[in-house]
């Protein structure tokens, strides 16, 4: 298969439409936006690329303020609306219906199923047609119908309208993996020996255990407050495995659940002798019991990534498939542990 020059343009396939809002001489006034993006998790910070004739960008300057409003494929024909007239000489300020949220500056549209408010962090980057805004997202406000139990927005029921490279608005297809999961099920090609990574260190070996009793706390957490949360977690469990009269029966762990791109579903916890019962965050819970593949990781909790590594390539290699939840057992204590003499068990449980 040969490969054609096709000339010097943004190459990206789709890219989302949303709509920018902001008060313009005291009207709310909306652009159709394509180039617009996530540049930081925490602060959340966007960006949108808007050019120097538009409209908009004297709405920014003088609030300090700015919204995203991504549409609906519902709303295809309002968006390339806003897209092809300007507010110079277009009131834009009837076509949905507005609303203000904390900041009251940010105009939004109600018709939207998500949209959000942002500060303007007063940094841009200029080129020579077009300059860089960014903006700090204050609060995100999404429909009650497109969030899930856990939170998370269903993109399907949001249905956004993204556009296409050919110049054709389009919806989301189907799903075809989980990021941040689907690449561990990579196998090399033939002429790629897989490698050995760390073979005189690691250890990998089936286990099977029991169906293991446990309290825990779940969190959607980023990957920065993870210290933090666990040592938090762990004490409010102990405590109150204290008011019950038990100790744990093992290690403390955690088990990821999976990541969003921007959090980790972690739970955390401690393994009891006897099923108890939870209150207020603190679950019931339990490992299951079955077989699981295991290794042992010598060192600082830094460098756990190499270990998970490893033995998701030792499971590939005796074609022994996860289950997509990995458990981390911390069998010392690191407050009274040199990092270089930290013991951590890493499970995954096999299907």
């Amino acid at each position: 298969m040969g490969k054609l020059k096709a000339g010097s343009f943004n190459p990206l396939p789709i890219a989302p439409m949303v709509l920018v809002g902001a008060n313009v001489n005291g009207k709310p006034n909306y652009m159709t936006v394509g180039f617009v993006n996530g540049v930081n998790i925490k602060p959340s910070i966007v960006c949108i690329s808007l050019n120097k004739n538009h409209h908009t960008p004297k709405g920014i300057i003088e609030n300090g303020t700015f919204s995203i409003n991504i549409p609906s494929a519902d709303y295809v024909t309002e968006t390339d609306y806003c897209g092809l007239v300007s507010g110079k000489t277009t009131d834009k300020s009837n076509i949905f219906t507005t609303f203000y949220g904390e900041l009251e500056t940010v105009p939004m549209i109600e018709e939207f199923p998500i949209t959000c408010e942002c500060k303007y962090i007063d940094k841009k980057v200029e080129f020579a047609m077009d300059i860089l805004y960014f903006g700090e997202v204050h609060q995100v406000y999404a429909n009650e119908e497109i969030i899930r139990s856990n939170k998370e927005v269903d993109i399907v029921k949001a249905n956004p309208l993204i556009l296409g490279i050919d110049n054709l608005y389009r919806t989301v297809g189907e799903s075809v993996g989980q990021a941040y999961q689907n690449g561990w099920k990579y196998i090399p090609k033939e002429r790629t020996p897989m490698p050995d990574l760390f073979s005189d260190t690691y250890q990998c070996q089936l286990i099977d255990q029991p169906a293991q009793p446990s309290l825990t706390i779940r969190f959607q957490v980023t990957a920065e407050n993870i210290p933090q949360i666990i040592g938090q977690a762990l004490f409010a469990i102990t405590r109150y495995a204290g008011e019950l009269g038990v100790s744990p029966a093992g290690a403390p762990f955690v088990a990821y659940h999976g990541m969003d791109g921007h959090k980790m579903d972690m739970e955390i916890g401690f393994t009891f002798r006897q099923r108890l019962k939870g209150k207020d965050n603190i679950q019931a819970s339990e490992i299951p019991g079955g077989k699981y593949a295991s290794c042992i990781h010598f060192g600082p909790y830094e460098q756990l990534g190499g270990a998970r590594a490893v033995l998701h390539q030792w499971m590939l290699k005796n074609n022994y498939s996860g289950t997509g939840v990995s458990y981390e057992f911390y069998l010392n204590a690191p407050q009274k542990t040199p990092p270089d003499k930290l013991e951590t068990q890493i499970v995954f449980p096999l299907r």
